[in-house]
């Protein structure tokens, strides 16, 4: 009963969250990354909740009279009189908390056994360092350890959580000038800021609760992209450069003839296309200075909305 219900919850969030966004013209990613929380943490506690306050929820009675919406009664049906409904429901949870364990579980300890050992760049330290300051001091933020491998892959990333370390390879700084790599590392500086390797973290804990719901699979990947676009925004309102944070992410792009192509490869490849899709987003906002506008988040259509998923999702059971 619990899993039915956090999934029938969710796809009633989601469809009231699409709603406010298209009904109030919701489209600064900084809004959306908080609306979208919404369909992941809500579901968790909303039955349990529901029992507590109204314990007659559960009764034929309220299904009957009250309900919006009764599981029960499709779950009950047969499809062509052969399959129950609530046996192709079982499947397809089923199909993906697979996905969930073979998408996102296993890659975890694969990356952990075969993981590779870079050599460091000294050298390379002393062209980011200055570049690093800077960009800290432009945000007020404490200044990270650096750590550069010797690699001709353009690789970057922010790790840790409260004491912060940024990596970076010695492929990238060759690919970039001084502006392209300054923008790139203030990207990562706003990460820093923004503590965004600790909400993604947060957030990732609630979506292995519900590891079975589809919902929260897309929602979090969603909530993770709105991430970058609002430190894309928060760089480029700093720099007032987007053309150079172009041209940095420009570098990131996945080849797919890089890749081996055989069946095996199939997910890399889906991958590599859904990354390069995501950085021509970004670019593409970049270039048309989609954040130039964004307004200020609105408390109340927010409450607004947290206030309808909870009255009709009451009324799912």
């Amino acid at each position: 009963m619990y899993i039915i219900q956090t999934v029938l919850h969710s796809f009633t969030a989601l469809i009231i969250i699409e709603l406010s966004f298209y009904a109030w013209n919701i489209k600064d990613h900084f809004s959306m990354f908080r609306y979208r929380l919404m369909p992941i943490i809500l579901p968790i506690f909303m039955f349990p909740l529901y029992q507590i306050l109204s314990p007659e929820r559960g009764t034929w009675h309220f299904r009957l009279t009250t309900a919006l919406f009764d599981s029960n009664r499709w779950l009950e049906l047969k499809v062509f009189n052969t399959y129950p409904v609530a046996l192709l429901i079982l499947s397809a949870l089923v199909g993906f908390s697979c996905v969930f364990l073979f998408q996102e579980i296993f890659p975890i300890f694969i990356r952990r056994n075969s993981q590779l050992k870079h050599t460091e760049c000294p050298e390379g330290e002393e062209a980011v360092s200055p570049l690093l300051q800077s960009a800290c001091e432009l945000l007020s933020v404490e200044e990270p350890e650096v750590m550069v491998i010797e690699t001709p892959a353009p690789v970057l990333f922010t790790q840790g959580y409260k004491k912060h370390s940024i990596v970076i390879s010695s492929g990238l700084i060759g690919m970039l000038d001084r502006e392209q790599l300054r923008n790139a590392l203030i990207h990562e500086v706003v990460h820093m800021k923004r503590s965004s390797n600790l909400k993604t973290q947060a957030i990732y804990l609630l979506r292995m609760l519900m590891f079975y719901n589809p919902v929260s699979l897309v929602e979090f990947r969603r909530i993770v992209h709105d991430d970058e676009f609002v430190c894309d925004a928060i760089t480029i309102s700093a720099t007032g450069d987007p053309q150079s944070l172009i041209s940095a992410l420009s570098a990131f792009y996945y080849h797919p003839e890089e890749l081996p192509g055989r069946l095996s490869q199939m997910k890399e490849q889906v991958e590599s296309h859904s990354h390069n899709l995501l950085l021509d987003e970004r670019i593409i906002n970049l270039r048309e200075g989609r954040y130039q506008n964004s307004e200020r988040f609105s408390w109340m259509q927010y409450l607004l909305t947290l206030s309808a998923i909870l009255l009709f999702g009451y009324g799912v059971v």
